[in-house]
């Protein structure tokens, strides 16, 4: 089974801006929506749309907390594990403004003694037979040496531990040692204090392994993506389009290939599978389709590097 975490879920509020965004002065927004989400949850919804079953640990607060479990109650194939806080989850808002995305996240609840237990409690019953993916921003009271023990506690029940975009350094990812690790270009250049494009990407794959962190699932944009795993590396190659919405097509990769690896699928084979998922969830505000993602996945091509 397939288990997310998301310390720190947050309801997405959309809007676009009629014209240029202005300062110091009132600006009317259309076209407005909100979406729950967050890393971990966004990925069980991926998961969910290509049928692979998962638990959905969140951590719940408030009127956005319910709205959140609310949105989740209609999926067949998530189970969701709400952690129950004091306070509200966060709203992020996602502005539009003639084609460019401005995001301002809020900060969410805190995490008491309690809460940090109960998160911990969550994952008491898995086994080697699991897989946890613990992604996105960390919760106030929920630091890296927390996150370090659930991740012991993971591996000491063989628990296959992946961990994404979860701000932590690079010794503090060593320490927790997950099999694999999701990083944007960003995320990798921020770890090796370096600029990472595509012309060094290899020497940076090849660094951060040498640093102790061999499996690496990386998002170039939209389009493209690498994985490393050892001393094998493969890259992710699709046909160019401008994306709709950015945001979450980095957790529809990851979720993809996870889905798809646990399915007994191939590295390469399921990297495409990863590609086409966050092209598709990339193209539209709207929630994708299977059918979409099929769509995409003739046209992506993965190669393996030498």
């Amino acid at each position: 089974m397939i288990y997310t975490l998301t310390l720190n879920p947050a309801v997405d509020y959309y809007m676009e801006t009629a014209g240029e965004l202005k300062q110091n002065n009132v600006n009317r927004g259309k076209n407005e929506r909100f979406k729950a989400a967050g890393k971990g949850l966004n990925a069980s919804r991926d998961l969910s749309i290509m049928s692979i079953p998962s638990y959905a640990v969140a951590v719940l607060a408030g009127f956005t907390g319910a709205f959140i479990q609310d949105t989740f109650k209609d999926y067949p194939y998530i189970r969701l594990v709400p952690v129950k806080a004091h306070g509200n989850n966060r709203v992020n808002l996602k502005m539009f403004s003639e084609g460019e995305l401005t995001e301002v996240n809020g900060e969410g609840p805190y995490a008491d003694e309690f809460i940090r237990n109960d998160i911990l409690r969550a994952f008491e019953e898995t086994s080697k037979d699991d897989t946890v993916l613990i992604c996105g921003s960390l919760i106030r009271g929920f630091n890296a040496m927390l996150v370090k023990e659930l991740c012991e506690e993971l591996h000491e029940r063989g628990t296959t531990v992946v961990l994404d975009s979860v701000q932590l350094s690079l010794q503090q990812l060593r320490d927790c040692r997950p099999q694999l690790i999701r990083l944007t270009e960003k995320e990798l250049g921020a770890l090796l204090n370096m600029n990472v494009s595509t012309g060094n990407l290899k020497e940076a794959l090849v660094k951060i392994r040498e640093a102790g962190l061999p499996n690496i699932l990386l998002t170039i944009d939209s389009n493209d993506a690498a994985l490393m795993l050892g001393d094998q590396m493969y890259c992710l190659s699709q046909p160019k389009s401008r994306p709709v919405n950015k945001v979450g097509a980095g957790d529809a990769l990851l979720a993809a290939y996870i889905g798809k690896r646990t399915q007994g699928v191939g590295p390469a084979d399921a990297l495409r599978w990863a590609g086409a998922m966050a092209n598709a969830v990339a193209s539209t505000m709207d929630e994708t389709t299977l059918d979409e993602v099929m769509n995409r996945f003739d046209e992506t091509r993965v190669i393996s590097i030498d």
